[in-house]
């Protein structure tokens, strides 16, 4: 399996909301090698939602849902307004024949987010997020593939408990650097059925 990787350096070359969006998420996430750092992911989230980048605004969103740190406290309120706004300009996104097929998976991995979550005025649906997140995994996307590892096969949300599958797709997302991934592995262990 293809991984989708970013080379920090030069995303930060570019000036598109999907670059920003790619920034703020690994400086918040700890993905393509980036150290956490919330001021600088919320400075990239921040960037993107002014040039109405729609990933950067589910960003923002989810960062108001969950919290960013010590740099963005939680307001509910903030973040379901950011999230029902986001929701309609991430399916125009996915549907725009000029959005790259890469973002578009990404883009993909954030509506499967809106049905986990039940995010915005998403109804929850484990069902529909497992089928979205799973297409995105299989496309490379890391983050679905921990997730797959991490949450939906291990947990049985949206599809059944499958401990071997569960080991076997969080194994890659640690095998390819993930730091979440290498730190459920390491305290996990392999799962064992």
């Amino acid at each position: 399996m293809k991984i989708i990787k970013f080379d920090l350096n030069e995303l930060e070359k570019l000036d598109t909301g999907f670059a920003y969006y790619l920034l703020g998420r690994s400086y918040d996430l700890e993905e393509n090698g980036a150290e956490q750092d919330y001021n600088r992911a919320l400075y990239y989230y921040q960037k993107g939602f002014d040039v109405d980048y729609p990933l950067c605004t589910y960003s923002l969103g989810i960062s108001y849902e969950l919290g960013l740190g010590e740099v963005l406290n939680i307001d509910k309120n903030k973040s379901k307004e950011l999230l029902i706004n986001a929701y309609p300009k991430i399916i125009e996104l996915i549907n725009n024949p000029n959005t790259s097929e890469i973002e578009k998976i990404y883009a993909k991995f954030v509506t499967g987010a809106y049905f986990y979550f039940g995010l915005g005025n998403i109804e929850k649906d484990y069902n529909k997020a497992f089928a979205i997140i799973k297409g995105c995994a299989d496309k490379g996307h890391i983050a679905a593939i921990y997730d797959l590892g991490a949450n939906f096969y291990f947990n049985g949300n949206g599809t059944d408990v499958n401990y071997e599958l569960a080991d076997y797709y969080l194994n890659i997302a640690k095998e390819n650097g993930l730091k979440r991934a290498i730190d459920l592995y390491d305290s996990r262990g392999k799962i064992k059925k």
